[in-house]
């Protein structure tokens, strides 16, 4: 199965070993849960794009709920909304990601906030740029 470029849906940083005071046991227990949230993170990009969009939803709050100071679980519903057609609540989930980026700044990339701005922009243009097209439920 293909798997989805890495932006503007990509995964924190990963930590560095070198860091002061950090033991090898919690650097191993840390790269485990990286590699957790990775796997379960990309498991809901392939319900999405299986079309199974209500077992990809419960996922990405069950991402949520295990790791809720990462933006993998946020940014998973918003790709949901975005394949249901539901832009305004895609983009609201996107804002909670720009939200959990801001309360976190040392696990991302510099500038990796601005992907999910573009995002928002894009699915909700101002009212100059002309409204949006209709949610497909509404037609």
């Amino acid at each position: 199965m293909t798997r989805l470029p890495p932006e503007p849906h990509a995964p924190l940083r990963r930590p560095r070993c070198q860091r002061a005071g950090v033991s090898l046991a919690s650097y191993v227990q840390e790269h485990d849960e990286l590699d957790e949230l990775t796997e379960a993170s990309n498991a809901v990009v392939d319900m999405v794009q299986a079309g199974n969009l209500d077992a990809a939803e419960q996922a990405a709050h069950d991402l949520l709920a295990r790791f809720p100071d990462v933006h993998d679980g946020y940014d998973r519903l918003g790709m949901v909304c975005e394949a249901r057609g539901d832009r305004r609540q895609a983009a609201d989930d996107y804002r909670k990601v720009i939200t959990v980026i801001r309360d976190h700044p040392n696990n991302y990339d510099p500038g990796f906030e601005a992907v999910f701005q573009k995002l928002v922009d894009r699915l909700e243009p101002t009212e100059s740029m002309g409204a949006p097209p209709p949610n497909p439920r509404d037609i």
